[in-house]
């Protein structure tokens, strides 16, 4: 779980890069457009609202959720269960708060196979990642990120397991997952 500018993608990649553990990081599935350099089926896959809706009806998410009051966010069933999970690889899936809490509500039974971790930011540090990452964004643009970062910490204070600060070297926050992790493989 992370907000807005938490550089979730910077953590992702070091841990993809490490080689202690074997992770699978599936793709999140976004009805919006790809963003500068993003790339479809690489960076995530890109499609229209009817495939969004054409996969609600086939029940082929994990989870799902609407972000920023207006795009849609999910995670296929298959890409966690049967391309991670029942390869025998640990998981890593950045969550919107609406998508963990349809995901604790709707499959309880999956709750002891996972644990989530919040990436958390100052809304000032906040303001300004998102500012460094989209040089064009609106002020309501900007305003409705930050609404939207404060409630998800709000959120995230009671479903998540982990609060981690964020403003740390992506480095440092790398370490703290890794030990998250590895605590968790032991049990």
């Amino acid at each position: 779980m992370w907000v807005s500018g938490a550089w979730k993608w910077t953590l992702l990649k070091a841990l993809k890069n490490q080689s202690e553990i074997d992770f699978h990081i599936p793709l999140s599935y976004k009805t919006r457009a790809p963003r500068n350099a993003e790339k479809d089926w690489i960076d995530a896959h890109f499609v229209s609202v009817e495939e969004f809706e054409k996969s609600i009806e086939n029940h082929e998410f994990l989870e799902y959720a609407i972000v920023h009051w207006v795009e849609y966010y999910w995670t296929k069933y298959e890409d966690v269960i049967d391309n991670g999970i029942r390869k025998w690889k640990i998981v890593v899936k950045e969550l919107d708060i609406h998508g963990l809490k349809r995901l604790q509500k709707e499959k309880p039974e999956l709750r002891s196979d996972y644990t989530t971790i919040f990436l958390n930011i100052p809304v000032n540090i906040l303001k300004e990642r998102i500012k460094l990452r989209w040089d064009n964004l609106s002020l309501w643009e900007l305003q409705r990120r930050i609404d939207s970062a404060i409630m998800e910490e709000q959120e995230a204070r009671l479903h998540c397991d982990f609060m981690l600060d964020a403003t740390q070297s992506p480095e440092d926050v790398k370490n703290e997952v890794m030990q998250i992790i590895k605590s968790k493989l032991k049990k």
